[in-house]
């Protein structure tokens, strides 16, 4: 009566945390997949610049069309490219201690330059000169000395208010582009920056925050003043919910790495400085701190995240006043083509450096390969701009938080987007420009586009599921048809209410329908937000469905923001490595209510009842009898501990984004099981501590796991060992284990992974420009099971000899490799009967 080998399957595609970035990168490269080739007409002049006499490429060279402020400079390796769609037929180059050169141009033309600047002449008697880094290297051991007492994040307390402005647009818009039908009747909607670069505005946003901090005990609250945003889509609730939320300071310098877009970039005031750069000392004044020093900073070798840029130190405390520092060689950051960042620190009272002011402006490139060398591509870019005022660095009170046990809140004023222009005009550190006005209303025009809402709605939909169609909301669309064993062909058609609806209420439902067992399946439910300061959710659901076996909700815990905790899709079945026949039907309704006790912490609370039916492979059987379903009820008990958490509300449902601090899950079950005659009583307690943190310019991401059951459940309800037996690589499940191999009543799973970021391929030659990433993953289980379980249901014959001993696997892979792939060769160390040993693994991806 039962299956008697275990050949399985397990389909699998799953969606990770979801930043709005990658959803910026869906419809940029949906925008302009046709632009590969396509290029603007306009006068371009790419090449590179040499010394005359030693032949070496000369770097930071001033460009310029003359007559312009169109300019740029020559990166380290002495590349450059300069664009105008004005008139320009002559080009200069000049840099200090050579001699100035033009170069006459074509109009409207593509070029290519070699450009061989001569030494300046200067007749002088011998000089002996020797190399000195004495003063800057005073200079710099100053500001590593004096680091910690500089660093505004050491203060014990302070307040300010930010003022934050983001501007999204896509850049380099070809002739092409403009002439699409889309466009037609839409006039004005693209621009022109100061350099002749056309570009089409997406989303434009100020805000103002006031925080306040204090570090004895930890207390912090971000009170969100004013906000206007406007958007395509998801982005316009994005800098309320926290992905720039005020929870974050300003760009620090003080610190060793500067964390942005998940990645870390060394600091050039790193405490190990001269091991990442060299430093040189430019110039210096007398101000009103005393002298001040201007530092000029370069990598001293490629591969590290480092910047080159300049610094000014002052040497009455050594402290940093300005800084400006770009980005040099970002191939291996994936989409990020290049990153400057410039930030001013003022010395409160003469002596305390604090956030001043700061502009980041970064660009997102989104194909894979570059057709042409140094084209200008169609990209992504972002400009952010923070001015930091009313700053107050000696609280002389207490932060007041909403709980005496809380220790961070973000909160909205009631009026926050309801300021009026003459508030803007009064909090605006610099009045909006005639540019900046002109984005706002291209914004408008664009978002009423047809087809930019349907790009929009595709991008949307490939980050949530669902496929927005007014009132409705289609999907989710991974489960709309799946092939398996039992099944057949699975169809499967559902949706729910759009905010358009309701912005607090929510009716979801599908109907599904099996070609081969011919039975229909269905599920229908309803939830509802309680007008509340905090977030309260009560909801009810009835599920008709064919389930994996093991695909329990405990997933969930780690992939929060999924919709069930089944994996099985389309995208999944066409890597499968065997058939999928681990399925068993159960109906279940399940009624639950969430409540937020503070920011960081909630409480959820569940009742389900369930009936299980005996799986067609997999039959169930009761003192050698078989049975045909059994039923379980059960109250369970969740509580979720995050810490500086940025999630995304609007309305009914919650996304959550990321979090600098572990993520914690506790969660206590009790239940009755009903299984023939046999009536039994049970208690389950799992947990889940999910963080990541940096190493220098690696990260490392783990997550732990662990529960423990009382009584006796029928094996269905046992932890099973979330197995992969696809050939893709899955993040929380063992990608070398089948499905149903284990069972466990008490258990405990590490799931751990480290991203060098190129540590090794970066310095390798040949392999530096492909951008490769190396990674390191390592996955263990100790768990056992009590055989008084198998005398309710007796165990499958999947169940292995040393179901009670530990399990490991490790794997070393490559990723961003065409910057959406990743391979990883995985080995199982441990025993195994039928399941792999040895596999090779691929996933798609879009990292930053």
């Amino acid at each position: 009566m039962q299956k008697l080998n275990n050949n399985k399957s397990v389909l699998f595609f799953e969606k990770v945390a979801i930043n709005p970035l990658p959803k910026l990168l869906i419809l940029c490269f949906v925008i302009c997949l046709a632009e590969v080739n396509g290029t603007s007409q306009t006068t371009v002049v790419e090449g590179r610049v040499y010394d005359g006499e030693t032949h070496d490429p000369l770097p930071l060279v001033n460009i310029s069309f003359q007559g312009t402020t169109i300019g740029t400079a020559s990166d380290t390796a002495g590349y450059f490219s300069l664009s105008a769609n004005i008139p320009v037929d002559t080009i200069v180059f000049s840099s200090l201690g050579y001699v100035m050169q033009k170069h006459k141009v074509e109009k409207g033309k593509e070029q290519s330059l070699e450009v061989w600047l001569q030494p300046t002449q200067i007749s002088l008697a011998e000089i002996k000169v020797k190399p000195d880094e004495g003063p800057v290297r005073r200079i710099m051991t100053g500001v590593v000395t004096n680091r910690e007492k500089n660093n505004p994040a050491r203060l014990p307390g302070y307040s300010y208010r930010r003022y934050t402005k983001w501007d999204y647009r896509i850049n380099n818009v070809t002739d092409k582009m403009t002439a699409w039908n889309i466009f037609r009747h839409a006039g004005g909607i693209f621009k022109y920056d100061d350099k002749g670069t056309r570009y089409l505005p997406v989303y434009f946003s100020e805000q103002v925050v006031f925080n306040e901090y204090q570090k004895e005990p930890l207390k912090r609250k971000s009170t969100i003043e004013a906000d206007h945003t406007q958007g395509l889509g998801l982005l316009q609730e994005t800098e309320i919910s926290g992905f720039t939320s005020g929870l974050d300071d300003g760009i620090n310098f003080y610190n060793n790495t500067i964390p942005f877009l998940g990645h870390q970039f060394i600091s050039p005031a790193h405490s190990n400085g001269w091991f990442y750069y060299k430093y040189y000392l430019l110039d210096s004044v007398m101000t009103r701190y005393g002298k001040a020093y201007q530092i000029r900073f370069t990598p001293r070798r490629k591969g590290d995240n480092t910047f080159r840029g300049e610094m000014t130190v002052v040497d009455s405390s050594f402290a940093i006043t300005q800084i400006k520092a770009t980005l040099v060689n970002p191939e291996h950051l994936n989409f990020i083509k290049d990153l400057e960042i410039q930030a001013d620190y003022h010395l409160l009272n003469d002596s305390v450096p604090f956030y001043g002011q700061s502009r980041i402006i970064f660009s997102i490139d989104y194909l894979p390969v570059e057709f042409k060398k140094n084209q200008k591509r169609v990209e992504l870019k972002a400009i952010n701009y923070m001015h930091f005022r009313d700053a107050n660095i000696g609280l002389n009170r207490e932060v007041e938080l909403s709980h005496r046990q809380l220790s961070y809140e973000s909160v909205k004023a009631r009026d926050y987007k309801k300021k009026d222009s003459t508030y803007w005009q009064s909090i605006r550190p610099v009045a909006l420009d005639a540019n900046d006005w002109e984005m706002k209303a291209a914004i408008d025009s664009v978002n009423r586009l047809p087809l930019v809402k349907l790009l929009d709605n595709v991008a949307d939909m490939a980050m949530t599921g669902y496929y927005d169609l007014g009132y409705f909301e289609w999907g989710p669309y991974d489960k709309t048809i799946l092939f398996n064993e039992v099944e057949g062909t699975h169809l499967f058609i559902g949706g729910r209410t759009s905010e358009e609806v309701s912005e607090n209420f929510s009716l979801w439902g599908g109907v599904g329908y099996g070609t081969r067992n011919k039975q229909w399946l269905g599920r229908v439910g309803a939830g509802f937000l309680l007008p509340a300061s905090r977030r309260n959710l009560i909801s009810a659901e009835y599920n008709n469905d064919m389930i994996l076996m093991g695909e329990s909700e405990n997933i969930l815990y780690l992939y929060e923001n999924k919709q069930s905790p089944s994996t099985s899709n389309l995208i999944s079945y066409l890597f499968l490595r065997d058939e999928l026949d681990e399925l068993y039907q159960v109906k279940k309704l399940t009624a639950s209510f969430e409540h937020e006790v503070r920011t960081g912490f909630s409480l959820k609370t569940s009742a389900t009842a369930s009936r299980i039916y005996s799986p067609q492979f997999y039959p169930f059987l009761s003192n050698g009898n078989l049975l045909d379903h059994f039923d379980a009820s059960e109250v369970r008990i969740r509580l979720r501990w995050s810490w500086l958490e940025k999630y995304l509300d609007y309305g009914y449902r919650r996304i959550y984004l990321s979090s600098p601090k572990p993520v914690v899950n506790l969660v206590f079950s009790g239940g009755v099981t009903e299984a023939g005659d046999e009536r039994e009583y049970y208690g389950k307690i799992h947990s889940t501590y999910k963080h990541h943190f940096y190493l220098g310019q690696a990260r490392i991401n783990y997550a732990v796991e662990g529960g423990w059951i009382l009584g006796r459940v029928p094996y269905p309800l046992l932890d099973i060992p979330r197995g992969n037996e696809t050939y893709g690589i899955s993040r929380y499940r063992f990608n070398l284990m089948d499905n149903i191999e284990f069972f466990h009543d008490r258990y405990l799973h590490v799931f751990t992974e480290c991203n060098l970021n190129g540590f090794w391929f970066k310095r390798i030659p040949g392999l530096y420009r492909l951008g490769l990433r190396e990674v390191i993953s390592a996955k263990a289980m100790i768990g056992s099971v009590d055989n008084r379980h198998s005398q309710l249901l007796s165990f499958p014959l999947t169940y292995s000899d040393y179901n009670n001993k530990p399990y490991l696997e490790i794997g070393a892979g490559v990723e961003n490799v065409l910057r959406f792939f990743r391979f990883d060769a995985i080995w199982r160390l441990t025993e195994s009967d039928k399941a792999p040993r040895f596999g090779i693994r691929a996933s798609f991806e879009i990292k930053i």
